[in-house]
């Protein structure tokens, strides 16, 4: 069943022709978030993200739209995947569901733009394998959680090929040691 999803969905996303790339930032033992909110604090982090994802488009569930702190991610357009379309008009924030992504993508005529798959833990399922260029950021340390990256950083070693220019190990002022990581599909 989740083999035939994937090549469905990998036969819906044929039809755009905008580079797909994750972002992820998740810890040793793959918490994504806890109660809406990064356990962690790195704003180095934070600054990574919106230097990467600035005039593109992101695409995330719709519990992690709810989550952003300042609502809609300024200077990018947010797409929200819900099973429940509104109407709801905002000039940044398109809501679509699988079925009518590519339509929304085309109609919004912006080929020019790169899309980042930024979660949640379900969105990043159902694209990673679609994706051309993974961003991780791995946070070496253990943090409570109640969602999940359902992928272990080992995946991404041995299915992927690692730019080596860009992995680089960091401490913030917190002493939280963090990686980021460049894979690439082969």
């Amino acid at each position: 069943m989740f083999l035939f999803i994937n090549i469905h969905i990998m036969q819906i996303l044929m039809q755009i022709d905008n580079e797909i790339e994750l972002i992820v930032a998740f810890s040793k033992n793959n918490v994504l978030g806890n109660q809406n909110k990064l356990p962690w604090n790195i704003p180095e982090d934070l600054k990574r993200f919106k230097d990467l994802t600035t005039n593109h488009i992101v695409v995330m569930g719709r519990k992690t739209f709810e989550s952003l702190p300042n609502g809609p991610l300024k200077n990018r357009i947010n797409i929200v995947f819900t099973n429940q379309i509104t109407n709801k008009k905002n000039s940044n924030v398109v809501y679509t569901n699988m079925e009518n992504f590519c339509t929304t993508i085309n109609e919004l005529n912006v080929s020019d733009k790169k899309i980042f798959i930024i979660g949640g833990s379900e969105i990043y399922k159902i694209f990673l394998h679609s994706c051309k260029k993974i961003h991780i950021t791995y946070i070496d340390a253990i943090f409570e959680g109640d969602v999940y990256f359902p992928f272990e950083l080992s995946y991404f070693f041995e299915n992927y090929e690692k730019e080596d220019s860009n992995s680089i190990t960091l401490m913030n002022p917190t002493n939280i040691k963090y990686h980021y990581y460049i894979f690439i599909k082969t």
